[in-house]
Protein backbone atom coordinates (compact mmCIF):
# COMPACT_ATOMS: atom_id res chain seq x y z
CA UNK A 1 0.00 0.00 0.00
CA UNK A 2 2.82 2.10 0.76
CA UNK A 3 4.55 1.63 -2.23
CA UNK A 4 1.39 2.26 -4.24
CA UNK A 5 1.18 5.63 -2.40
CA UNK A 6 4.57 6.62 -3.45
CA UNK A 7 4.45 5.33 -6.59
CA UNK A 8 1.21 8.05 -7.19
CA UNK A 9 3.44 11.05 -5.33
CA UNK A 10 5.97 10.38 -8.42
CA UNK A 11 2.94 10.39 -11.08
CA UNK A 12 1.46 13.78 -9.52
CA UNK A 13 5.31 15.28 -9.04
CA UNK A 14 6.20 14.39 -13.22
CA UNK A 15 3.04 15.55 -14.24
CA UNK A 16 3.44 18.78 -12.61
CA UNK A 17 6.95 19.44 -14.31
CA UNK A 18 5.36 18.42 -17.50
CA UNK A 19 2.68 21.38 -17.00
CA UNK A 20 5.22 23.75 -16.08
CA UNK A 21 7.31 23.14 -19.03
CA UNK A 22 4.58 23.47 -21.25
CA UNK A 23 3.35 26.91 -19.51
CA UNK A 24 7.10 28.23 -19.55
CA UNK A 25 7.69 27.64 -23.20
CA UNK A 26 4.30 29.41 -24.05
CA UNK A 27 5.52 32.46 -21.93
CA UNK A 28 8.75 32.49 -23.50
CA UNK A 29 7.62 32.61 -27.07
CA UNK A 30 5.26 35.48 -26.27
CA UNK A 31 8.41 36.94 -24.46
CA UNK A 32 10.03 36.40 -28.00
CA UNK A 33 7.31 37.66 -30.07
CA UNK A 34 7.12 41.23 -27.86
CA UNK A 35 10.96 41.73 -28.19
CA UNK A 36 11.08 40.98 -32.32
CA UNK A 37 8.46 43.90 -32.64
CA UNK A 38 10.54 46.24 -30.75
CA UNK A 39 13.61 45.40 -32.54
CA UNK A 40 14.33 47.81 -34.52
CA UNK A 41 14.49 47.40 -38.56
CA UNK A 42 16.87 45.18 -40.02
CA UNK A 43 19.82 46.65 -42.18
CA UNK A 44 21.38 43.88 -43.42
CA UNK A 45 20.21 42.74 -46.65
CA UNK A 46 18.07 39.35 -46.94
CA UNK A 47 16.43 37.66 -49.15
CA UNK A 48 13.62 37.99 -50.71
CA UNK A 49 10.96 35.89 -52.39
CA UNK A 50 8.58 38.56 -52.44
CA UNK A 51 8.80 41.97 -51.73
CA UNK A 52 5.86 44.54 -51.52
CA UNK A 53 7.12 47.95 -50.29
CA UNK A 54 3.29 49.34 -50.05
CA UNK A 55 2.69 46.08 -47.25
CA UNK A 56 0.51 46.96 -44.63
CA UNK A 57 2.54 45.80 -41.82
CA UNK A 58 0.25 42.75 -39.36
CA UNK A 59 0.66 42.02 -35.80
CA UNK A 60 1.63 37.87 -35.90
CA UNK A 61 -0.05 36.39 -32.99
CA UNK A 62 1.51 35.22 -30.49
CA UNK A 63 3.26 32.64 -30.03
CA UNK A 64 3.98 32.44 -33.66
CA UNK A 65 7.12 33.83 -35.89
CA UNK A 66 5.09 35.10 -38.88
CA UNK A 67 7.61 37.99 -39.80
CA UNK A 68 8.87 37.60 -43.49
CA UNK A 69 11.55 39.03 -45.30
CA UNK A 70 9.51 41.58 -46.99
CA UNK A 71 7.46 42.92 -43.54
CA UNK A 72 11.43 43.82 -41.98
CA UNK A 73 12.26 45.42 -45.15
CA UNK A 74 8.91 47.40 -45.93
CA UNK A 75 10.75 50.81 -44.59
CA UNK A 76 13.49 50.48 -46.38
CA UNK A 77 13.95 51.04 -50.15
CA UNK A 78 15.10 48.33 -52.23
CA UNK A 79 17.49 49.01 -55.63
CA UNK A 80 16.88 46.27 -57.70
CA UNK A 81 19.49 46.26 -59.89
CA UNK A 82 21.83 45.67 -57.07
CA UNK A 83 19.61 43.25 -55.32
CA UNK A 84 19.41 41.14 -58.50
CA UNK A 85 22.80 40.86 -59.31
CA UNK A 86 23.26 39.12 -55.93
CA UNK A 87 20.01 37.02 -56.08
CA UNK A 88 18.93 36.73 -59.85
CA UNK A 89 17.05 34.09 -59.47
CA UNK A 90 14.61 36.00 -56.95
CA UNK A 91 11.12 36.01 -58.07
CA UNK A 92 11.33 40.14 -58.34
CA UNK A 93 14.17 39.60 -60.70
CA UNK A 94 13.08 36.77 -63.06
CA UNK A 95 9.87 39.14 -63.56
CA UNK A 96 12.28 41.98 -65.03
CA UNK A 97 13.19 41.55 -68.48
CA UNK A 98 16.15 41.20 -69.37
CA UNK A 99 18.03 44.74 -70.96
CA UNK A 100 19.30 43.24 -74.26
CA UNK A 101 22.74 43.56 -75.37
CA UNK A 102 23.17 46.50 -78.17
CA UNK A 103 23.09 44.49 -81.28
CA UNK A 104 26.88 45.92 -83.35
CA UNK A 105 25.82 48.07 -85.91
CA UNK A 106 26.58 45.93 -89.84
CA UNK A 107 29.27 48.10 -91.44
CA UNK A 108 27.54 49.40 -94.56
CA UNK A 109 28.87 48.05 -97.81
CA UNK A 110 31.23 50.69 -99.78
CA UNK A 111 28.25 52.73 -100.80
CA UNK A 112 28.44 54.78 -97.29
CA UNK A 113 32.22 54.56 -97.54
CA UNK A 114 32.14 56.03 -101.45
CA UNK A 115 29.98 58.93 -99.98
CA UNK A 116 33.44 60.00 -97.72
CA UNK A 117 34.52 63.36 -98.96
CA UNK A 118 37.28 63.12 -100.87
CA UNK A 119 40.15 65.11 -99.31
CA UNK A 120 41.09 68.05 -101.73
CA UNK A 121 43.46 71.32 -100.91
CA UNK A 122 41.17 74.26 -102.97
CA UNK A 123 43.62 74.37 -105.44
CA UNK A 124 42.71 73.83 -109.66
CA UNK A 125 43.35 73.75 -113.06
CA UNK A 126 41.07 74.30 -115.59
CA UNK A 127 41.98 74.21 -119.25
CA UNK A 128 39.55 75.77 -121.60
CA UNK A 129 38.53 77.06 -124.87
CA UNK A 130 37.08 80.31 -124.92
CA UNK A 131 37.04 83.37 -127.54
CA UNK A 132 40.15 84.59 -125.57
CA UNK A 133 42.08 81.61 -126.84
CA UNK A 134 42.92 78.71 -126.22
CA UNK A 135 44.43 78.30 -122.21
CA UNK A 136 44.14 77.43 -118.80
CA UNK A 137 43.00 78.87 -115.03
CA UNK A 138 44.03 78.18 -111.84
CA UNK A 139 41.52 78.66 -109.26
CA UNK A 140 41.98 79.03 -105.26
CA UNK A 141 39.34 78.69 -102.96
CA UNK A 142 39.24 82.06 -100.61
CA UNK A 143 36.29 81.59 -98.92
CA UNK A 144 33.12 78.64 -98.97
CA UNK A 145 31.47 81.66 -101.52
CA UNK A 146 34.04 83.03 -103.51
CA UNK A 147 37.48 81.62 -105.41
CA UNK A 148 40.48 83.60 -106.99
CA UNK A 149 40.76 82.81 -110.68
CA UNK A 150 44.44 83.70 -113.05
CA UNK A 151 43.77 82.57 -116.84
CA UNK A 152 45.99 82.81 -119.55
CA UNK A 153 44.66 82.76 -122.89
CA UNK A 154 46.08 83.15 -126.87
CA UNK A 155 45.48 81.77 -129.62
CA UNK A 156 47.19 82.85 -133.75
CA UNK A 157 45.28 81.89 -136.20
CA UNK A 158 45.83 82.56 -140.46
CA UNK A 159 42.92 83.78 -142.43
CA UNK A 160 41.39 85.66 -145.06
CA UNK A 161 38.65 88.03 -144.03
CA UNK A 162 36.93 90.83 -145.69
CA UNK A 163 36.68 94.28 -144.29
CA UNK A 164 34.35 96.50 -146.02
CA UNK A 165 35.02 96.22 -149.63
CA UNK A 166 39.11 95.18 -149.11
CA UNK A 167 39.71 91.57 -149.51
CA UNK A 168 42.83 90.68 -146.59
CA UNK A 169 44.90 87.96 -145.80
CA UNK A 170 45.02 88.35 -142.10
CA UNK A 171 46.74 87.00 -139.13
CA UNK A 172 44.26 86.53 -135.61
CA UNK A 173 46.43 87.38 -132.48
CA UNK A 174 45.28 86.64 -129.00
CA UNK A 175 47.18 86.96 -125.57
CA UNK A 176 44.75 87.49 -122.47
CA UNK A 177 45.75 87.31 -119.24
CA UNK A 178 42.44 88.02 -116.62
CA UNK A 179 42.40 87.99 -112.97
CA UNK A 180 39.15 87.36 -112.00
CA UNK A 181 36.88 86.47 -108.72
CA UNK A 182 34.10 84.34 -108.54
CA UNK A 183 31.38 84.52 -106.13
CA UNK A 184 28.72 81.77 -105.44
CA UNK A 185 26.10 82.92 -103.73
CA UNK A 186 25.28 78.96 -103.08
CA UNK A 187 28.70 77.59 -101.76
CA UNK A 188 27.31 74.02 -102.81
CA UNK A 189 26.24 75.13 -106.40
CA UNK A 190 27.91 76.02 -109.53
CA UNK A 191 26.34 79.46 -110.13
CA UNK A 192 28.73 81.80 -109.91
CA UNK A 193 29.02 85.90 -110.72
CA UNK A 194 32.80 86.43 -112.05
CA UNK A 195 34.43 90.28 -112.12
CA UNK A 196 37.47 91.29 -112.50
CA UNK A 197 40.12 92.70 -114.90
CA UNK A 198 41.69 91.28 -118.29
CA UNK A 199 45.21 91.95 -119.70
CA UNK A 200 44.49 92.01 -123.67
CA UNK A 201 46.74 92.62 -126.06
CA UNK A 202 44.39 90.96 -129.14
CA UNK A 203 44.56 92.50 -132.53
CA UNK A 204 44.32 91.64 -136.17
CA UNK A 205 46.80 92.28 -138.82
CA UNK A 206 46.70 92.09 -142.53
CA UNK A 207 47.65 92.57 -145.99
CA UNK A 208 45.28 93.79 -148.67
CA UNK A 209 44.65 91.31 -151.59
CA UNK A 210 44.23 92.94 -155.25
CA UNK A 211 40.84 91.58 -156.61
CA UNK A 212 41.25 89.21 -159.64
CA UNK A 213 44.92 89.59 -159.13
CA UNK A 214 44.64 93.11 -160.67
CA UNK A 215 43.35 95.72 -158.64
CA UNK A 216 42.78 96.96 -155.01
CA UNK A 217 39.61 98.12 -153.95
CA UNK A 218 39.20 101.05 -151.05
CA UNK A 219 36.26 103.50 -150.61
CA UNK A 220 34.44 101.64 -153.58
CA UNK A 221 37.33 102.59 -156.15
CA UNK A 222 39.83 100.28 -157.94
CA UNK A 223 43.47 101.41 -158.11
CA UNK A 224 46.13 99.41 -160.00
CA UNK A 225 47.97 96.75 -157.34
CA UNK A 226 51.23 96.78 -159.26
CA UNK A 227 52.07 100.33 -160.61
CA UNK A 228 49.95 102.25 -158.29
CA UNK A 229 48.81 100.94 -155.16
CA UNK A 230 50.89 98.12 -154.68
CA UNK A 231 49.88 97.09 -150.76
CA UNK A 232 47.53 97.80 -148.26
CA UNK A 233 48.78 97.33 -144.42
CA UNK A 234 45.53 97.01 -142.16
CA UNK A 235 45.37 96.42 -138.27
CA UNK A 236 42.89 96.39 -135.87
CA UNK A 237 43.87 96.67 -132.12
CA UNK A 238 41.38 97.05 -128.52
CA UNK A 239 42.44 100.85 -126.47
CA UNK A 240 42.00 99.39 -123.47
CA UNK A 241 44.86 97.05 -122.50
CA UNK A 242 43.15 96.51 -118.98
CA UNK A 243 39.93 95.65 -119.69
CA UNK A 244 37.06 94.97 -117.17
CA UNK A 245 35.26 91.95 -116.82
CA UNK A 246 32.18 90.84 -115.89
CA UNK A 247 29.94 87.52 -116.37
CA UNK A 248 28.33 84.52 -114.82
CA UNK A 249 28.71 80.53 -115.38
CA UNK A 250 28.18 77.50 -113.85
CA UNK A 251 30.81 75.08 -112.23
CA UNK A 252 33.08 75.32 -108.65
CA UNK A 253 36.76 73.78 -109.71
CA UNK A 254 37.44 73.84 -105.81
CA UNK A 255 34.49 72.47 -104.56
CA UNK A 256 35.10 70.01 -101.74
CA UNK A 257 35.47 66.64 -102.02
CA UNK A 258 35.38 67.18 -105.99
CA UNK A 259 38.44 66.47 -108.02
CA UNK A 260 36.88 66.68 -111.29
CA UNK A 261 34.73 69.06 -112.75
CA UNK A 262 32.64 70.93 -115.88
CA UNK A 263 32.68 74.67 -116.30
CA UNK A 264 31.04 77.13 -118.88
CA UNK A 265 31.48 80.71 -118.70
CA UNK A 266 29.10 83.72 -120.42
CA UNK A 267 30.62 87.26 -120.22
CA UNK A 268 32.12 90.69 -122.09
CA UNK A 269 35.02 92.36 -121.71
CA UNK A 270 35.12 96.11 -122.09
CA UNK A 271 38.09 96.54 -124.57
CA UNK A 272 37.02 99.53 -126.01
CA UNK A 273 35.81 100.00 -129.95
CA UNK A 274 38.37 98.89 -132.12
CA UNK A 275 41.26 101.11 -133.81
CA UNK A 276 41.81 100.50 -137.53
CA UNK A 277 44.79 102.11 -138.91
CA UNK A 278 45.73 101.65 -143.03
CA UNK A 279 48.91 102.22 -144.46
CA UNK A 280 49.41 102.46 -148.62
CA UNK A 281 52.20 101.11 -150.41
CA UNK A 282 52.30 103.10 -153.87
CA UNK A 283 53.75 102.12 -157.49
CA UNK A 284 55.77 103.94 -159.82
CA UNK A 285 52.33 105.52 -161.65
CA UNK A 286 51.26 107.06 -158.46
CA UNK A 287 51.75 110.50 -159.02
CA UNK A 288 51.32 112.98 -155.63
CA UNK A 289 48.06 114.13 -156.97
CA UNK A 290 46.82 110.38 -157.11
CA UNK A 291 48.81 110.07 -153.53
CA UNK A 292 46.77 112.32 -152.07
CA UNK A 293 43.56 110.63 -153.75
CA UNK A 294 44.01 107.64 -152.11
CA UNK A 295 45.23 108.96 -148.93
CA UNK A 296 41.58 110.56 -148.88
CA UNK A 297 39.87 107.56 -149.71
CA UNK A 298 41.65 105.36 -147.31
CA UNK A 299 40.79 107.61 -144.54
CA UNK A 300 37.18 107.24 -144.95
CA UNK A 301 37.95 103.21 -145.48
CA UNK A 302 38.93 103.70 -142.24
CA UNK A 303 36.56 105.18 -140.86
CA UNK A 304 34.29 102.88 -142.21
CA UNK A 305 35.99 99.58 -140.75
CA UNK A 306 35.42 101.10 -137.51
CA UNK A 307 31.94 101.77 -137.91
CA UNK A 308 31.56 98.25 -138.91
CA UNK A 309 33.79 96.62 -136.07
CA UNK A 310 32.19 99.09 -133.12
CA UNK A 311 30.67 96.08 -132.12
CA UNK A 312 32.99 94.66 -130.67
CA UNK A 313 33.97 97.57 -128.17
CA UNK A 314 31.66 94.94 -125.79
CA UNK A 315 34.00 91.67 -126.29
CA UNK A 316 31.91 88.73 -126.06
CA UNK A 317 33.38 86.04 -123.83
CA UNK A 318 32.51 82.56 -124.25
CA UNK A 319 34.44 79.56 -122.87
CA UNK A 320 34.09 75.93 -121.90
CA UNK A 321 36.52 74.40 -119.77
CA UNK A 322 37.23 70.71 -117.63
CA UNK A 323 38.56 71.51 -114.35
CA UNK A 324 40.87 68.92 -111.89
CA UNK A 325 41.29 70.39 -107.89
CA UNK A 326 44.68 68.75 -106.21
Amino acid sequence: MNKLKFSTSVLTVAAGLVMGTSINQVVIAEEVVAESITQPAVTNEVIATSITPEKTETHPQPGTFSYSAGDLLAKRPLDLDIFCKSYPLNSRCTERSTPSKPQPEESKPTEEASQTPVKTSGWAITPEISTLGVGATVTKSITPNVNAKLGINGLGISRDVSLSDVDYKANLNLFNVSTLIDYLPWKNGGFHLTGGLVFQDNNLEGTGKPKNGVTIRINDKDYNSTTVLTSLNSKVSFPNSVAPYIGLGWGNAVKPGKHWGFSTNLGVMFAGSPKVSLTPGFGPDATPALQQEINTNIEAERKKQESDLNWLSVYPVFSLGISYQF
